[in-house]
């Protein structure tokens, strides 16, 4: 143990040094100085265990000697040496910082020794709490509450320099799936080696920090302007999505990047977080693996987002929702052969409000989970109500949310909603895209076995759009495939949409899966459909979706067993969509 004691009295350092030959202690190496300023200077020059500090000496006295001696070296721990026993003092002294107040020499030498090894186990365990406090145990990098504060020092200082700075929020792009495949020991595999490349990517001088989860923050000092924070956003974005080699396997992933610059987007330290964060998301819903600079657009819009998300609360409560159904035509009968149930919105101030507006708002706040629960259930309520007056009744398909996916218990919630309103299982279709069933082929396989087993239909919607892959397509027990409506706009126009189109009833056919399909406004998309091959499709072509009433007719044309399907029938059946 390396000891410096800053002593001006002789007799005093003589005497420490004699009982440390007397009691034949031999792991203490004991180095003298008599001024403030030699102590500073061996600070900077060795690494000493305890530092034994006078408080009189010639260059400096009382509080200023443990200011002086925590400036050279703050991780040493500091003993204080004193003529007089003076309680009051001595609690200032500790709360100070130091770890220890003695009276000299007062005790044995092994009384000192021990004072002395119990400061720097004080000390030690100090330190250990500083650095949990500011720094996160798993990746090793500042924590929020570091970042937080260091963020604020960076603005002060950007303020009296006429500098600029970067925040950069980033966010792993499908990190739960790595999570649930492999394992929560490969996930924190893939946080550290994500922190490891972070640090690696910026400039010295710049903090990484793990804000908590998969989410890390970037602090960037002077920039010039918003350039800068492009050209290390895009360094960023290739060295994360390179693959990571996590136990013994490859694992690919990218980085959503939202970047907010101080003093253009705000000087305030909270308001700066926000905007980092909500331009993140912005980055993720713009298709992930890139970054986004906050605009003001963008509060707007999350403004516009909050008041939506509690509208949409207040209109569950108070069941302003309702169901419309946009009918399912057998191309060969001309028959209806199912229905497609459709949220509607009409909002007592702004009317009718888009589903393209409310349902992300809905699937993003987690409101999308008791509202697809009530679909469900007002789906089945109202195949029980046309059953019950006599009505022979087709299939009708409910759009299913990643949200409600991904819930451990779906499949029993289904279940439970068919046994509650005495629904048979095979009248109800549940409607997946097919972006959603890829994202997590494994996970997916088993939610759809689930559910197959309650005995619904499954439909894969949007087919086409996404990223197809045949070998897990043959593995999912799905019954039907969904024709995108924007490869059947264009199917008699694009050969490449025809080339497609082909493809998927082709490949239906060979899978035994019956095709739908959807968005048909033309009689010449239509005939091109019938000539292909296709069995079902719907459409704007066939009429607008129709309320639970209006569908009673077209059932009834099923109880007479009608030649054909008549379109004049619907309301708006000669209407494009709009």
């Amino acid at each position: 143990m390396k000891l410096l004691l800053v002593e001006d009295n002789l007799e005093d350092a003589d005497f420490l040094a004699a009982s440390l030959r007397r009691h034949k202690v031999s792991d203490v190496e004991l180095n003298h100085v008599t001024t403030l300023r030699d102590a500073v200077h061996q600070l900077s020059l060795e690494r000493f265990d305890v530092v034994l500090l006078d408080l009189h000496l010639p260059d400096g006295s009382g509080l200023e000697c443990v200011d002086a001696i925590q400036a050279a070296e703050a991780t040493t721990p500091v003993v204080v040496l004193s003529g007089q026993d003076d309680e009051d003092f001595a609690l200032s002294i500790l709360n100070k910082g130091v770890q220890d107040y003695l009276v000299k020499w007062e005790g044995e030498t092994r009384t000192i020794l021990r004072a002395i090894r119990y400061a720097v186990e004080r000390k030690r365990s100090e330190l250990r709490l500083n650095y949990l406090a500011q720094y996160d145990p798993l990746t090793e990098i500042p924590n929020r509450q570091y970042f937080q504060e260091q963020l604020e020092r960076a603005t002060a200082r950007a303020r009296r320099e006429g500098r600029k700075v970067a925040l950069f929020f980033l966010d792993l792009d499908q990190f739960k799936v790595v999570n649930d495949t492999l394992g929560h020991d490969a996930g924190d595999s893939l946080l550290r080696e994500m922190a490891d490349r972070l640090r690696r990517s910026i400039r010295a001088g710049d903090i990484v920090a793990r804000l908590g989860g998969d989410e890390f923050a970037v602090l960037l000092e002077g920039l010039t302007g918003a350039l800068d924070a492009e050209t290390i956003a895009r360094s960023i974005l290739d060295v994360i999505a390179e693959p990571f080699h996590i136990n013994g396997r490859e694992v690919t992933v990218t980085t959503s990047i939202g970047i907010t610059i101080y003093p253009n987007d705000n000087s305030d330290i909270s308001t700066l977080l926000k905007n980092a964060d909500i331009a993140m998301y912005q980055a993720k819903e713009n298709g992930r693996n890139n970054f986004k600079f906050f605009t003001e657009s963008m509060h707007a819009e999350l403004l516009e987002y909050h008041r939506l998300e509690q509208e949409i609360r207040e209109a569950i409560n108070s069941e302003l929702f309702t169901l419309v159904y946009q009918p399912k035509v057998n191309l060969i009968t001309r028959k209806l052969e199912g229905l497609e149930a459709l949220l509607r919105w009409n909002h007592p101030e702004r009317g009718a409000i888009s589903p393209n507006d409310f349902i992300p708002v809905a699937e993003q706040s987690g409101h999308i989970i008791p509202l697809g629960n009530w679909v469900l259930n007002e789906v089945c309520r109202t195949l029980n109500r046309w059953q019950a007056t006599g009505l022979p009744v087709v299939p009708v398909s409910v759009n299913v949310s990643a949200r409600q996916f991904q819930q451990a218990d779906f499949h029993k919630r289904v279940a439970g909603v068919l046994q509650r309103q005495g629904v048979d299982a095979s009248l109800v279709e549940l409607e997946l895209t097919e972006r959603l069933l890829m994202e997590d082929t494994a996970s997916a396989q088993d939610c759809l076995q689930q559910l197959k087993g309650t005995g619904v239909r499954i439909s894969i919607d949007d087919f086409g759009t996404g990223h197809s892959c045949l070998n897990y397509l043959r593995r999912f027990p799905i019954d039907v495939l969904k024709i995108d409506k924007s490869f059947v706009h264009d199917a008699d126009q694009s050969e490449d949409a025809a080339i497609i189109v082909e493809a998927i009833i082709s490949l239906a056919r060979s899978l035994q899966l019956a095709t739908v399909a959807e968005g048909i406004e033309t009689r010449e998309q239509l005939s091109f459909l019938v000539e292909r091959g296709c069995t079902v499709a719907q459409g704007f072509l066939f009429g607008q979706p129709l309320n639970h009433n209006e569908v009673v007719p077209f059932l009834e044309d099923l109880i007479d067993d009608a030649a054909g399907f008549a379109t004049a029938r619907l309301p708006g059946s000669a209407q494009r969509a709009s």
